[in-house]
């Protein structure tokens, strides 16, 4: 210190620094938090706030409802325990989240390229174990030799028929069948697109491989949180998450008005609320120009009625 106040040089530089500091970040810093805290204040009847704005959060839904996956910045990751409140590590795979689909909180498809094996773009399909951080190869069932006229061979129907987890993704049109020792059994995980059903492209996202695990009779869980392709269970199936709102199964008795195309996220684990983030807002927009200065929203636990609605009419 006695060094620092004899080096006048030194000390003018180090307060240039300081005044750079609280004329150029500092107000904005201020000016952040100011805004994504009126994020947090402002929000929608029937909600609380989960992860403030401050955060800058992205979130993705896990299946059962008992974990979110979150993202806080840039570079922050991990599992949010919705039951605890805890924190839980996440490996440090580059392509999580480019390309990952929660299948359960510990397992995570990542998206293969959907190209042929030959093609030099070809990346095979994987989950990744999050509890190791190990990834396994799927097989992908649309690879194996066809029969005349390039129709799909029934007898690889055995590979799904033998699992135990199934799960369906409507948008990207694939069934993901997994044996309980696919860790210890190589080759016995296997994944099957939509394309080597049939070449009819008008039937809705999903309809095949759906149409498939119903007619071998088995049990699947809807991993496919993006709403506009399948409508989505709630952990104990009492409700379900459709465009419009929130539902009674297998009804059209509706429990909670909220447009859910790019807002839902997940379910909440006992079924009293779903998690929904919207995708935030700027402080100036110029028409035809440009936007500035993004302020994120905070991701919110929207309750549904303690008391299910008797009355209350399908849009």
């Amino acid at each position: 210190m006695k060094r620092l106040k004899q080096n006048k040089p030194l000390r003018y530089a180090l307060g240039a620094l300081l005044m750079v500091f609280l004329c150029c970040y500092l107000p904005q810093e201020i000016l952040f938090l100011k805004l994504c805290l009126e994020q947090d204040r402002e929000i929608p009847p029937h909600t609380e706030v989960l992860i403030s704005a401050c955060k800058k959060p992205g979130v993705w839904g896990v299946p059962g409802g008992e974990y979110l996956f979150v993202r806080e910045g840039r570079t922050k990751m991990y599992m949010l325990d919705l039951r605890t409140g805890l924190r839980k590590k996440v490996p440090n795979d580059p392509e999580l989240l480019e390309r990952g689909v929660f299948l359960s909180p510990e397992l995570i498809w990542l998206m293969g390229s959907g190209t042929p094996p030959e093609s030099t773009l070809y990346r095979p399909n994987y989950i990744l174990d999050l509890t190791t951080g190990k990834r396994f190869e799927l097989l992908d069932l649309g690879q194996l030799p066809r029969l005349e006229n390039r129709k799909f061979d029934p007898k690889n129907f055995s590979y799904i028929e033998s699992a135990d987890m199934i799960f369906i993704h409507h948008y990207y049109g694939a069934l993901i069948a997994l044996p309980s020792d696919f860790r210890e059994s190589p080759g016995n995980a296997v994944i099957l697109y939509e394309y080597p059903l049939s070449a009819d492209n008008s039937l809705p996202r999903g309809t095949l491989v759906e149409q498939v695990a119903n007619d071998l009779g088995l049990d699947y869980e809807v991993v496919d949180f993006s709403v506009s392709n399948a409508e989505v269970p709630s952990p104990t199936k009492k409700y379900v998450v459709r465009t419009h709102g929130v539902y009674l199964t297998g009804t059209n008795q509706l429990v909670r008005s909220a447009g859910m195309n790019h807002y839902f996220r997940g379910w909440y684990y006992d079924d009293s609320a779903v998690i929904v983030h919207g995708a935030g807002d700027y402080l100036f927009t110029f028409p035809g120009i440009s936007t500035v200065y993004y302020i994120p929203s905070p991701v919110l636990k929207l309750n549904l009625p303690t008391e299910t609605p008797t009355d209350t009419p399908a849009p």
